[in-house]
C-alpha cells in the first residue's frame, strides 16, 4: 500500500536499511533504492514514494535536503527523514527548512526508525498501524506520546535531541522558525507543562545517566559530552535531578569513582570544596 524510497550514495547502506524493519507490518509493500541524486529524482518521478529515507550527503555536491526541496517543488507529497553521519546543527536546520520530519544519525537506531515510520503513517498518511505497533513512541522526559504535541513543540524537541551537546536557547530556535521566542516558549510550556530550559536540562541528565551507566568515560568528559563546560554546574544539576551524585551512581553501576589512593572522589570526578 505504501511506497518507500531509500537514498544513500553507499549501496551497502541502502541494502542494510531494507532489512532493519519488517516493512510489511506497516503496509509498506514496495521499496526502491537509489545511490545518487539524479537516480533518486528519476526513480521518484515514476515511483511516487510516500516515504523517503535520504542520506544528508549524496556526494558530487548534492544534498538530501536539496532532493526533498526539489521533489516537493514538483508537487510530490513524500514524507522525508534525513539520515546523517553528522551531528551538525546546520544540517538539521536545512533539513527542517526542507520540511523533513526527522533527522536520524548513523548507524540508524531501529527504535528511532520505527518511531518515525509509525508517526508518519498515523499523522501524515492518515493510516493505521497494526496491533502491537499502535503505541506511539514516548518522550523520554515527559513520558507522553509525541503525537500529543503541536508541530512547533515536536520540532523544538527534535532540535534538542539532535543538538543537546551544544549551547541551546529559545532565542536561537526562534530565529530558525522566524518567530518570537516568547511565542514558541508559551506553546512549548502549554504542550509540555515545563519550560524549555527545564526540558533541555532533563534531556541532558537522561543522556548523561546512560553514559555513566554504560561507558567508562570520566565524569568530566561526560559532562562535556552533554553540553556542560563547567563540571560544577553539571554536578549540581545531576544531583538535583536524580538526588544522587554522578560518581555515586557510577559506584552503584559497578564502576569506581574514587581516586587511585582509594580515598575521596577526585576533583576530576566530583567538584572539590575549597580548603
Amino acid at each position: 500500500m505504501y511506497r518507500l524510497l531509500i537514498v544513500d550514495d553507499e549501496k551497502d547502506i541502502c541494502e542494510n536499511i531494507k532489512y532493519l524493519l519488517d516493512w510489511s507490518q506497516y503496509g509498506i509493500t514496495s521499496i526502491l533504492t537509489a545511490t545518487s541524486y539524479a537516480e533518486a529524482v528519476s526513480k521518484a518521478v515514476d515511483f511516487q514514494p510516500h516515504i523517503a529515507l535520504v542520506d544528508i550527503n549524496l556526494g558530487e555536491g548534492h544534498w538530501g535536503y536539496e532532493l526533498a526541496e526539489h521533489l516537493h517543488s514538483m508537487g510530490m507529497k513524500t514524507v522525508f527523514c534525513m539520515i546523517s553521519g553528522y551531528d551538525d546543527f546546520n544540517y538539521l536546520h536545512r533539513s527542517m527548512q526542507a520540511s523533513a520530519r526527522d533527522y536520524l544519525l548513523k548507524p540508524v537506531n531501529v527504535r528511532e526508525l520505527r518511531a518515525f515510520i509509525e508517526r508518519t503513517i498515523v499523522k501524515d498518511l492518515h493510516g493505521t498501524i497494526p496491533e502491537l505497533h499502535t503505541a506511539q513512541e514516548l518522550d523520554p522526559v515527559l513520558g507522553v506520546e509525541y503525537s500529543k504535541f503541536s508541530k512547533i513543540t515536536n520540532k523544538i524537541i527534535l532540535i534538542v535531541k539532535s543538538n543537546y551537546r551544544s549551547s541551546q536557547s529559545l532565542t536561537n530556535i526562534a530565529e530558525i522558525f522566524n518567530m518570537s521566542s516568547k511565542y514558541i516558549g508559551r506553546i512549548f510550556l502549554k504542550d509540555t507543562g515545563i519550560k524549555f530550559s527545564e526540558y533541555l536540562t532533563a534531556y541532558r541528565m537522561i543522556e548523561a545517566r546512560k553514559l555513566i551507566e554504560n561507558t567508562q568515560e570520566k565524569i568530566s568528559v561526560i559532562a562535556n559530552m552533554v553540553g556542560y563546560s563547567q563540571l560544577n554546574n553539571f554536578y549540581v544539576h545531576f544531583k538535583s535531578y536524580y538526588n544522587i551524585s554522578p560518581s555515586t551512581l557510577r559506584n552503584f553501576s559497578g564502576e569506581t569513582a574514587v581516586s587511585e589512593e582509594g580515598g575521596e572522589p577526585s576533583c576530576e570526578e566530583e567538584p572539590c570544596k575549597a580548603p
